[in-house]
């Protein structure tokens, strides 16, 4: 049954899961860390794995509406094309795909069916260089911000990795990051940072002007444990996955908490796909789980990204998913 987290102005109403624990061949995700929205309805989500799994990591295609699995690509290692620790992703208008990894330093680009492009990125701290590059965005003139993660700032290239500015540096003042990682900007081009380890977002113009403050550490309404995505809807609404408190917040425009989804799962497409293709195996691991209820919640949620149909897809990795709600204004 589809429930709605109620708020002053909207309400969301949990529609589906996407996604399923697998191995690369298989349909589903390996602990994903990030989705991005590619062209017509198609989704990209990044899977991470864990270290005891390295061949989990990869790319894989889905669409949101059909949720047809189209494939996967990239595979564990350091050449073309590979990953080591893939972090973040994100779709320019042409429909290609970036992908920064913290272990290789590097972003590394493929067209929108996975073939590999090219590269860029060294370590250091030099401009241009990053120390475990994060989060990726585009923005309005499709320059590409990265969340350069243990420098503690955000630099911004052209396409084809031509250092253009930056701004931060370590601290906990405005302006100042410890361990940043996800990134989102607005329709007005303001820059969002989820600000890991100093347990807030920040809000910068688009040239890296600080304008305010979002949250602070805690459990409670509006406070933040380790926040690492970010997304902001067309009416400006601000959402934060809270990955220490196990939960995604939404802020207004002028950052005032407005409501908390923990989660409504349901079994995925693919979950009853499995199912019927294995029902002894399935309802034998189902009979182990010892609080079914909580399964329907978010555990570690690292990502969120808004579509234009206000639909708002939460990166639920440790349970190797999408969770996706349906924003209703009021």
């Amino acid at each position: 049954m589809s429930t709605h987290s109620k708020s002053r102005t909207a309400s969301y109403e949990y529609i589906k899961t996407i996604g399923n624990a697998a191995a690369p061949g298989q349909i589903g995700f390996r602990n994903p860390v990030d989705v991005a929205l590619g062209q017509r309805g198609l989704l990209y989500v990044l899977n991470h794995a864990a270290e005891n799994t390295p061949n989990g990591k990869r790319v894989a295609k889905c669409t949101i509406d059909e949720e047809d699995f189209l494939g996967e690509f990239g595979t564990f290692g350091t050449e073309d094309g590979q990953f080591s620790w893939p972090n973040s992703l994100a779709v320019d208008r042409d429909g290609d795909v970036y992908v920064s990894d913290e272990w290789l330093h590097r972003v590394s680009v493929f067209d929108p069916d996975g073939i590999f492009r090219h590269k860029w990125g060294v370590q250091g701290t030099g401009d241009g260089q990053w120390d475990r590059p994060a989060g990726l965005a585009f923005d309005g003139d499709e320059n590409l911000l990265v969340v350069d993660s243990l420098n503690h700032r955000v630099q911004k290239f052209t396409k084809d990795g031509k250092f253009l500015t930056k701004w931060g540096g370590p601290g906990k003042g405005e302006g100042q990051f410890d361990s940043p990682w996800g990134i989102a900007l607005d329709g007005p081009g303001n820059v969002y940072i989820a600000d890991w380890r100093n347990d807030r977002v920040q809000k910068f113009t688009g040239d890296g002007k600080f304008l305010l403050q979002l949250g602070s550490r805690g459990n409670g309404e509006g406070e933040l444990n380790r926040p690492s995505g970010v997304a902001v809807d067309q009416q400006g609404y601000i959402y934060v996955t809270d990955w220490g408190n196990d939960r995604v917040q939404v802020f207004d425009g002028d950052g005032k908490p407005v409501t908390q989804l923990f989660g409504d799962s349901g079994l995925s497409k693919w979950g009853v796909d499995r199912l019927s293709t294995n029902p002894e195996n399935m309802l034998e691991q189902r009979a182990r789980v010892k609080e079914p209820d909580a399964e329907k919640w978010f555990v570690q949620p690292t990502a969120v990204a808004v579509d234009d149909s206000d639909r708002v897809i939460v990166v639920d990795s440790a349970r190797h998913r999408l969770q996706i709600y349906q924003k209703h204004t009021t």
